[in-house]
């Protein structure tokens, strides 16, 4: 299963960096567990498209691949992946009202978590929807995340890693586009900060409390010296 092995690797090297918000960690997710469809399609046809090594073996070898056992795996995996992100999918709808807050019933959200008034929610998203003023203002930020999303490709098709890192972070461009609005947006602007806030995995929680740790270590080694 080394194939299997390197496509999970792929997937967490994909979750981790910075500048990642949860909804588009969640797409990512979404799709490899789709993909383990095709996975477990292709074993049980026995062509191994997806499976280079295993193939290679088989007809250097002629062995014989116990497909049922593959299969197993194959499928506790997709079902692994189904259990642990079920939440997450849950709430796509708020992941997502960052970028895609036009096509968003604020019914199928949950504010409570953010403290946010449920009836003063609905009224300033048809405000935001109904002047172009505003709702402009989120066609252009998609146009720069499409944008953004076809130069990283590019760059990681040509291995141009430190470009990669140069470039403007999508937080930063979802930030900019909704901090923008007027205080009377304040609610759904409240709405976003929150959702911008979450740490979409383990890695960037990790990460935010190890330098809380440089810091806390710094100011004890300033107060000894007081």
């Amino acid at each position: 299963m080394v194939d299997a092995t390197i496509k999970l690797n792929e997937l967490n090297l994909k979750l981790q960096g910075k500048g990642k918000p949860a909804y588009a960690l969640l797409e990512k997710v979404v799709c490899s567990e789709k993909k383990s469809l095709l996975f477990v399609e292709d074993m049980e046809r026995g062509k191994l498209l997806y499976f280079k090594n295993l193939k290679q073996y088989r007809d250097e070898t002629n062995a014989i691949i116990d497909t049922n056992y593959f299969n197993i795996a194959l499928k506790n995996r997709k079902d692994g992946f189904a259990e642990r992100f079920e939440q997450f999918k849950t709430n796509k709808s708020i992941l997502a009202f960052i970028v895609n807050h036009l096509n968003t019933n604020t019914n199928e959200i949950s504010i409570e978590p953010f403290g946010i008034d449920a009836g003063s929610l609905p009224m300033q998203l048809l405000d935001l929807k109904t002047k172009d003023l505003w709702s402009g203002k989120f066609t252009e930020l998609k146009r720069k995340l499409e944008e953004l999303e076809v130069q990283k490709c590019m760059y990681i098709a040509q291995q141009k890693w430190t470009a990669l890192e140069e470039i403007p972070r999508v937080e930063a461009l979802i930030f900019g586009a909704w901090n923008s609005l007027p205080h009377c947006c304040s609610k759904v602007k409240m709405l976003t900060y929150g959702v911008l806030t979450i740490f979409g995995s383990t890695y960037s929680c990790k990460q935010a409390f190890s330098c809380l740790n440089i810091i806390k270590s710094k100011v004890r080694s300033q107060l000894t010296k007081i």
